[in-house]
């Protein structure tokens, strides 16, 4: 009696155990493709871009990421997020347009950007890549 006690018990906490990492990947999956949809993919600069970048050459990862921050709040970048690419949304420049952008801007997509970056193979090239306005403005996190 004691054996098959021990066996029921063995079985449930399999069973529990299997239940909770489904609920935990269920949950992560979720989150990020959530965190995937509201990330930028296509970004637009108001301003010369050559003027920008040089400006970001000379900081460092963290100026940076605070000066493309307070660009966004000023308007100079202005961004679409993946779910309103899905949704339809791809002319960047004509759904701002309330936003005064002139004739000096440039767009970038952050996919067509990201895929660039994976193949680039020199290394000076891609230091030049990760210190542009499209780096940072895409949010483009790289693992090494």
């Amino acid at each position: 009696m004691e054996k098959n006690f021990k066996s029921k018990i063995t079985v449930i906490g399999f069973v529990a155990f299997v239940l909770a990492i489904y609920t935990g990947s269920y949950f992560y999956t979720k989150n990020n493709n959530e965190r995937l949809l509201s990330a930028p993919r296509l970004v637009l600069l108001v301003g010369l871009e050559e003027q920008v970048n040089s400006d970001f050459e000379r900081m460092t990862i963290e100026k940076r990421r605070a000066e493309i921050g307070s660009m966004f709040s000023l308007g100079r970048v202005l961004s679409l997020s993946q779910a309103q690419y899905d949704s339809g949304i791809t002319d960047i420049a004509g759904f701002y347009t309330d936003h005064n952008i002139g004739d000096e801007y440039v767009i970038a997509d952050c996919m067509e950007y990201s895929e660039r970056l994976k193949e680039t193979m020199e290394l000076q090239a891609k230091s030049k890549m990760k210190a542009s306005w499209i780096f940072s403005a895409c949010g483009i996190i790289e693992e090494n």
